[in-house]
């Protein structure tokens, strides 16, 4: 049976022959590839045909992942994005693997805890702070410093919709993905200058199973967007020319947008 890429890819634009994948032989690093976002956007591009590594906290659940895509072009590291050391064992292993590295997804993020600011404590907000931020960082520099030599490289920094838009008890969670993307913006002036370029993917509320993981309801995302279909927009950050780049791609359910605000 087709794959879902393959039954929703055309297999020709008129006027244009063969649609072009951009990503086919890339060499793509997708943290938080165990689940959500990312494990269906290495789906998409393993079926697209590029190599990608995964990386995830819980080994269990990264095997896991990597026996359901179960794909010859696929690497699984087992790395928490805090740590520096872990980092450099992502990058060194996927550059054993495959050469080197084209494009690192920093996918990766947690709630930690969402509550009202005086509830959160040092750890809580230390915490935040770091998944959703501090370890992006790290991982964008260690990334750089692979990806300048050669001159070319992507980086795609997964944020939020919190970015622009405010809720209350979501502080601290949405100062860390605000500040990804004023990051991100400025890690592109820096990389274009060597030939690389950098991306933020803004996506609104979906079925990710992100609520479930920081404790909180998640009965009011029924008939939102699952992680699959908001995965496509996340790859086409990716699958662009070279010449290109998407300085910001933001995606909502129609749901949320009807329910939850006006982003127009």
């Amino acid at each position: 049976m087709p794959s879902r890429v393959a039954m929703e890819k055309p297999s020709c634009c008129k006027g244009f022959g063969i649609v072009k994948h951009y990503v086919e032989d890339k060499v793509i690093i997708i943290t938080g590839g165990s689940s959500g976002f990312g494990l269906e956007a290495a789906r998409i591009l393993l079926e697209m045909g590029a190599r990608v590594v995964i990386t995830g906290r819980d080994q269990q659940r990264l095997e896991a992942a990597a026996t359901e895509l179960a794909s010859p072009h696929l690497s699984a590291v087992q790395a928490d994005a805090v740590n520096t050391a872990d980092w450099q064992k992502v990058i060194q292993q996927t550059i054993d693997r495959f050469g080197h590295v084209d494009v690192l997804v920093n996918n990766h993020g947690a709630g930690v805890k969402i509550a009202d600011l005086e509830e959160l404590s040092d750890d809580d907000i230390r915490t935040i702070l770091d998944i959703n931020l501090a370890s992006v960082i790290k991982g964008c520099r260690e990334a750089v410093k692979v990806m300048k030599p050669r001159g070319q490289g992507q980086i795609v920094n997964v944020s939020s919709g919190c970015a622009h838009y405010s809720w209350g008890q979501w502080a601290t969670y949405t100062a860390a993905k605000a500040g990804l993307v004023a990051f991100t913006r400025c890690l592109h002036k820096e990389m274009c200058l060597w030939g690389g370029k950098a991306s933020s993917f803004v996506p609104g509320a979906a079925r990710t199973g992100f609520c479930d993981a920081a404790g909180i309801d998640s009965d009011w995302q029924d008939g939102y967007p699952d992680a699959y279909e908001f995965a496509r927009t996340l790859v086409h950050c990716i699958d662009i020319p070279e010449s290109c780049v998407i300085d910001e791609a933001i995606i909502w359910g129609t749901k949320q947008v009807r329910d939850m605000l006006n982003p127009y």
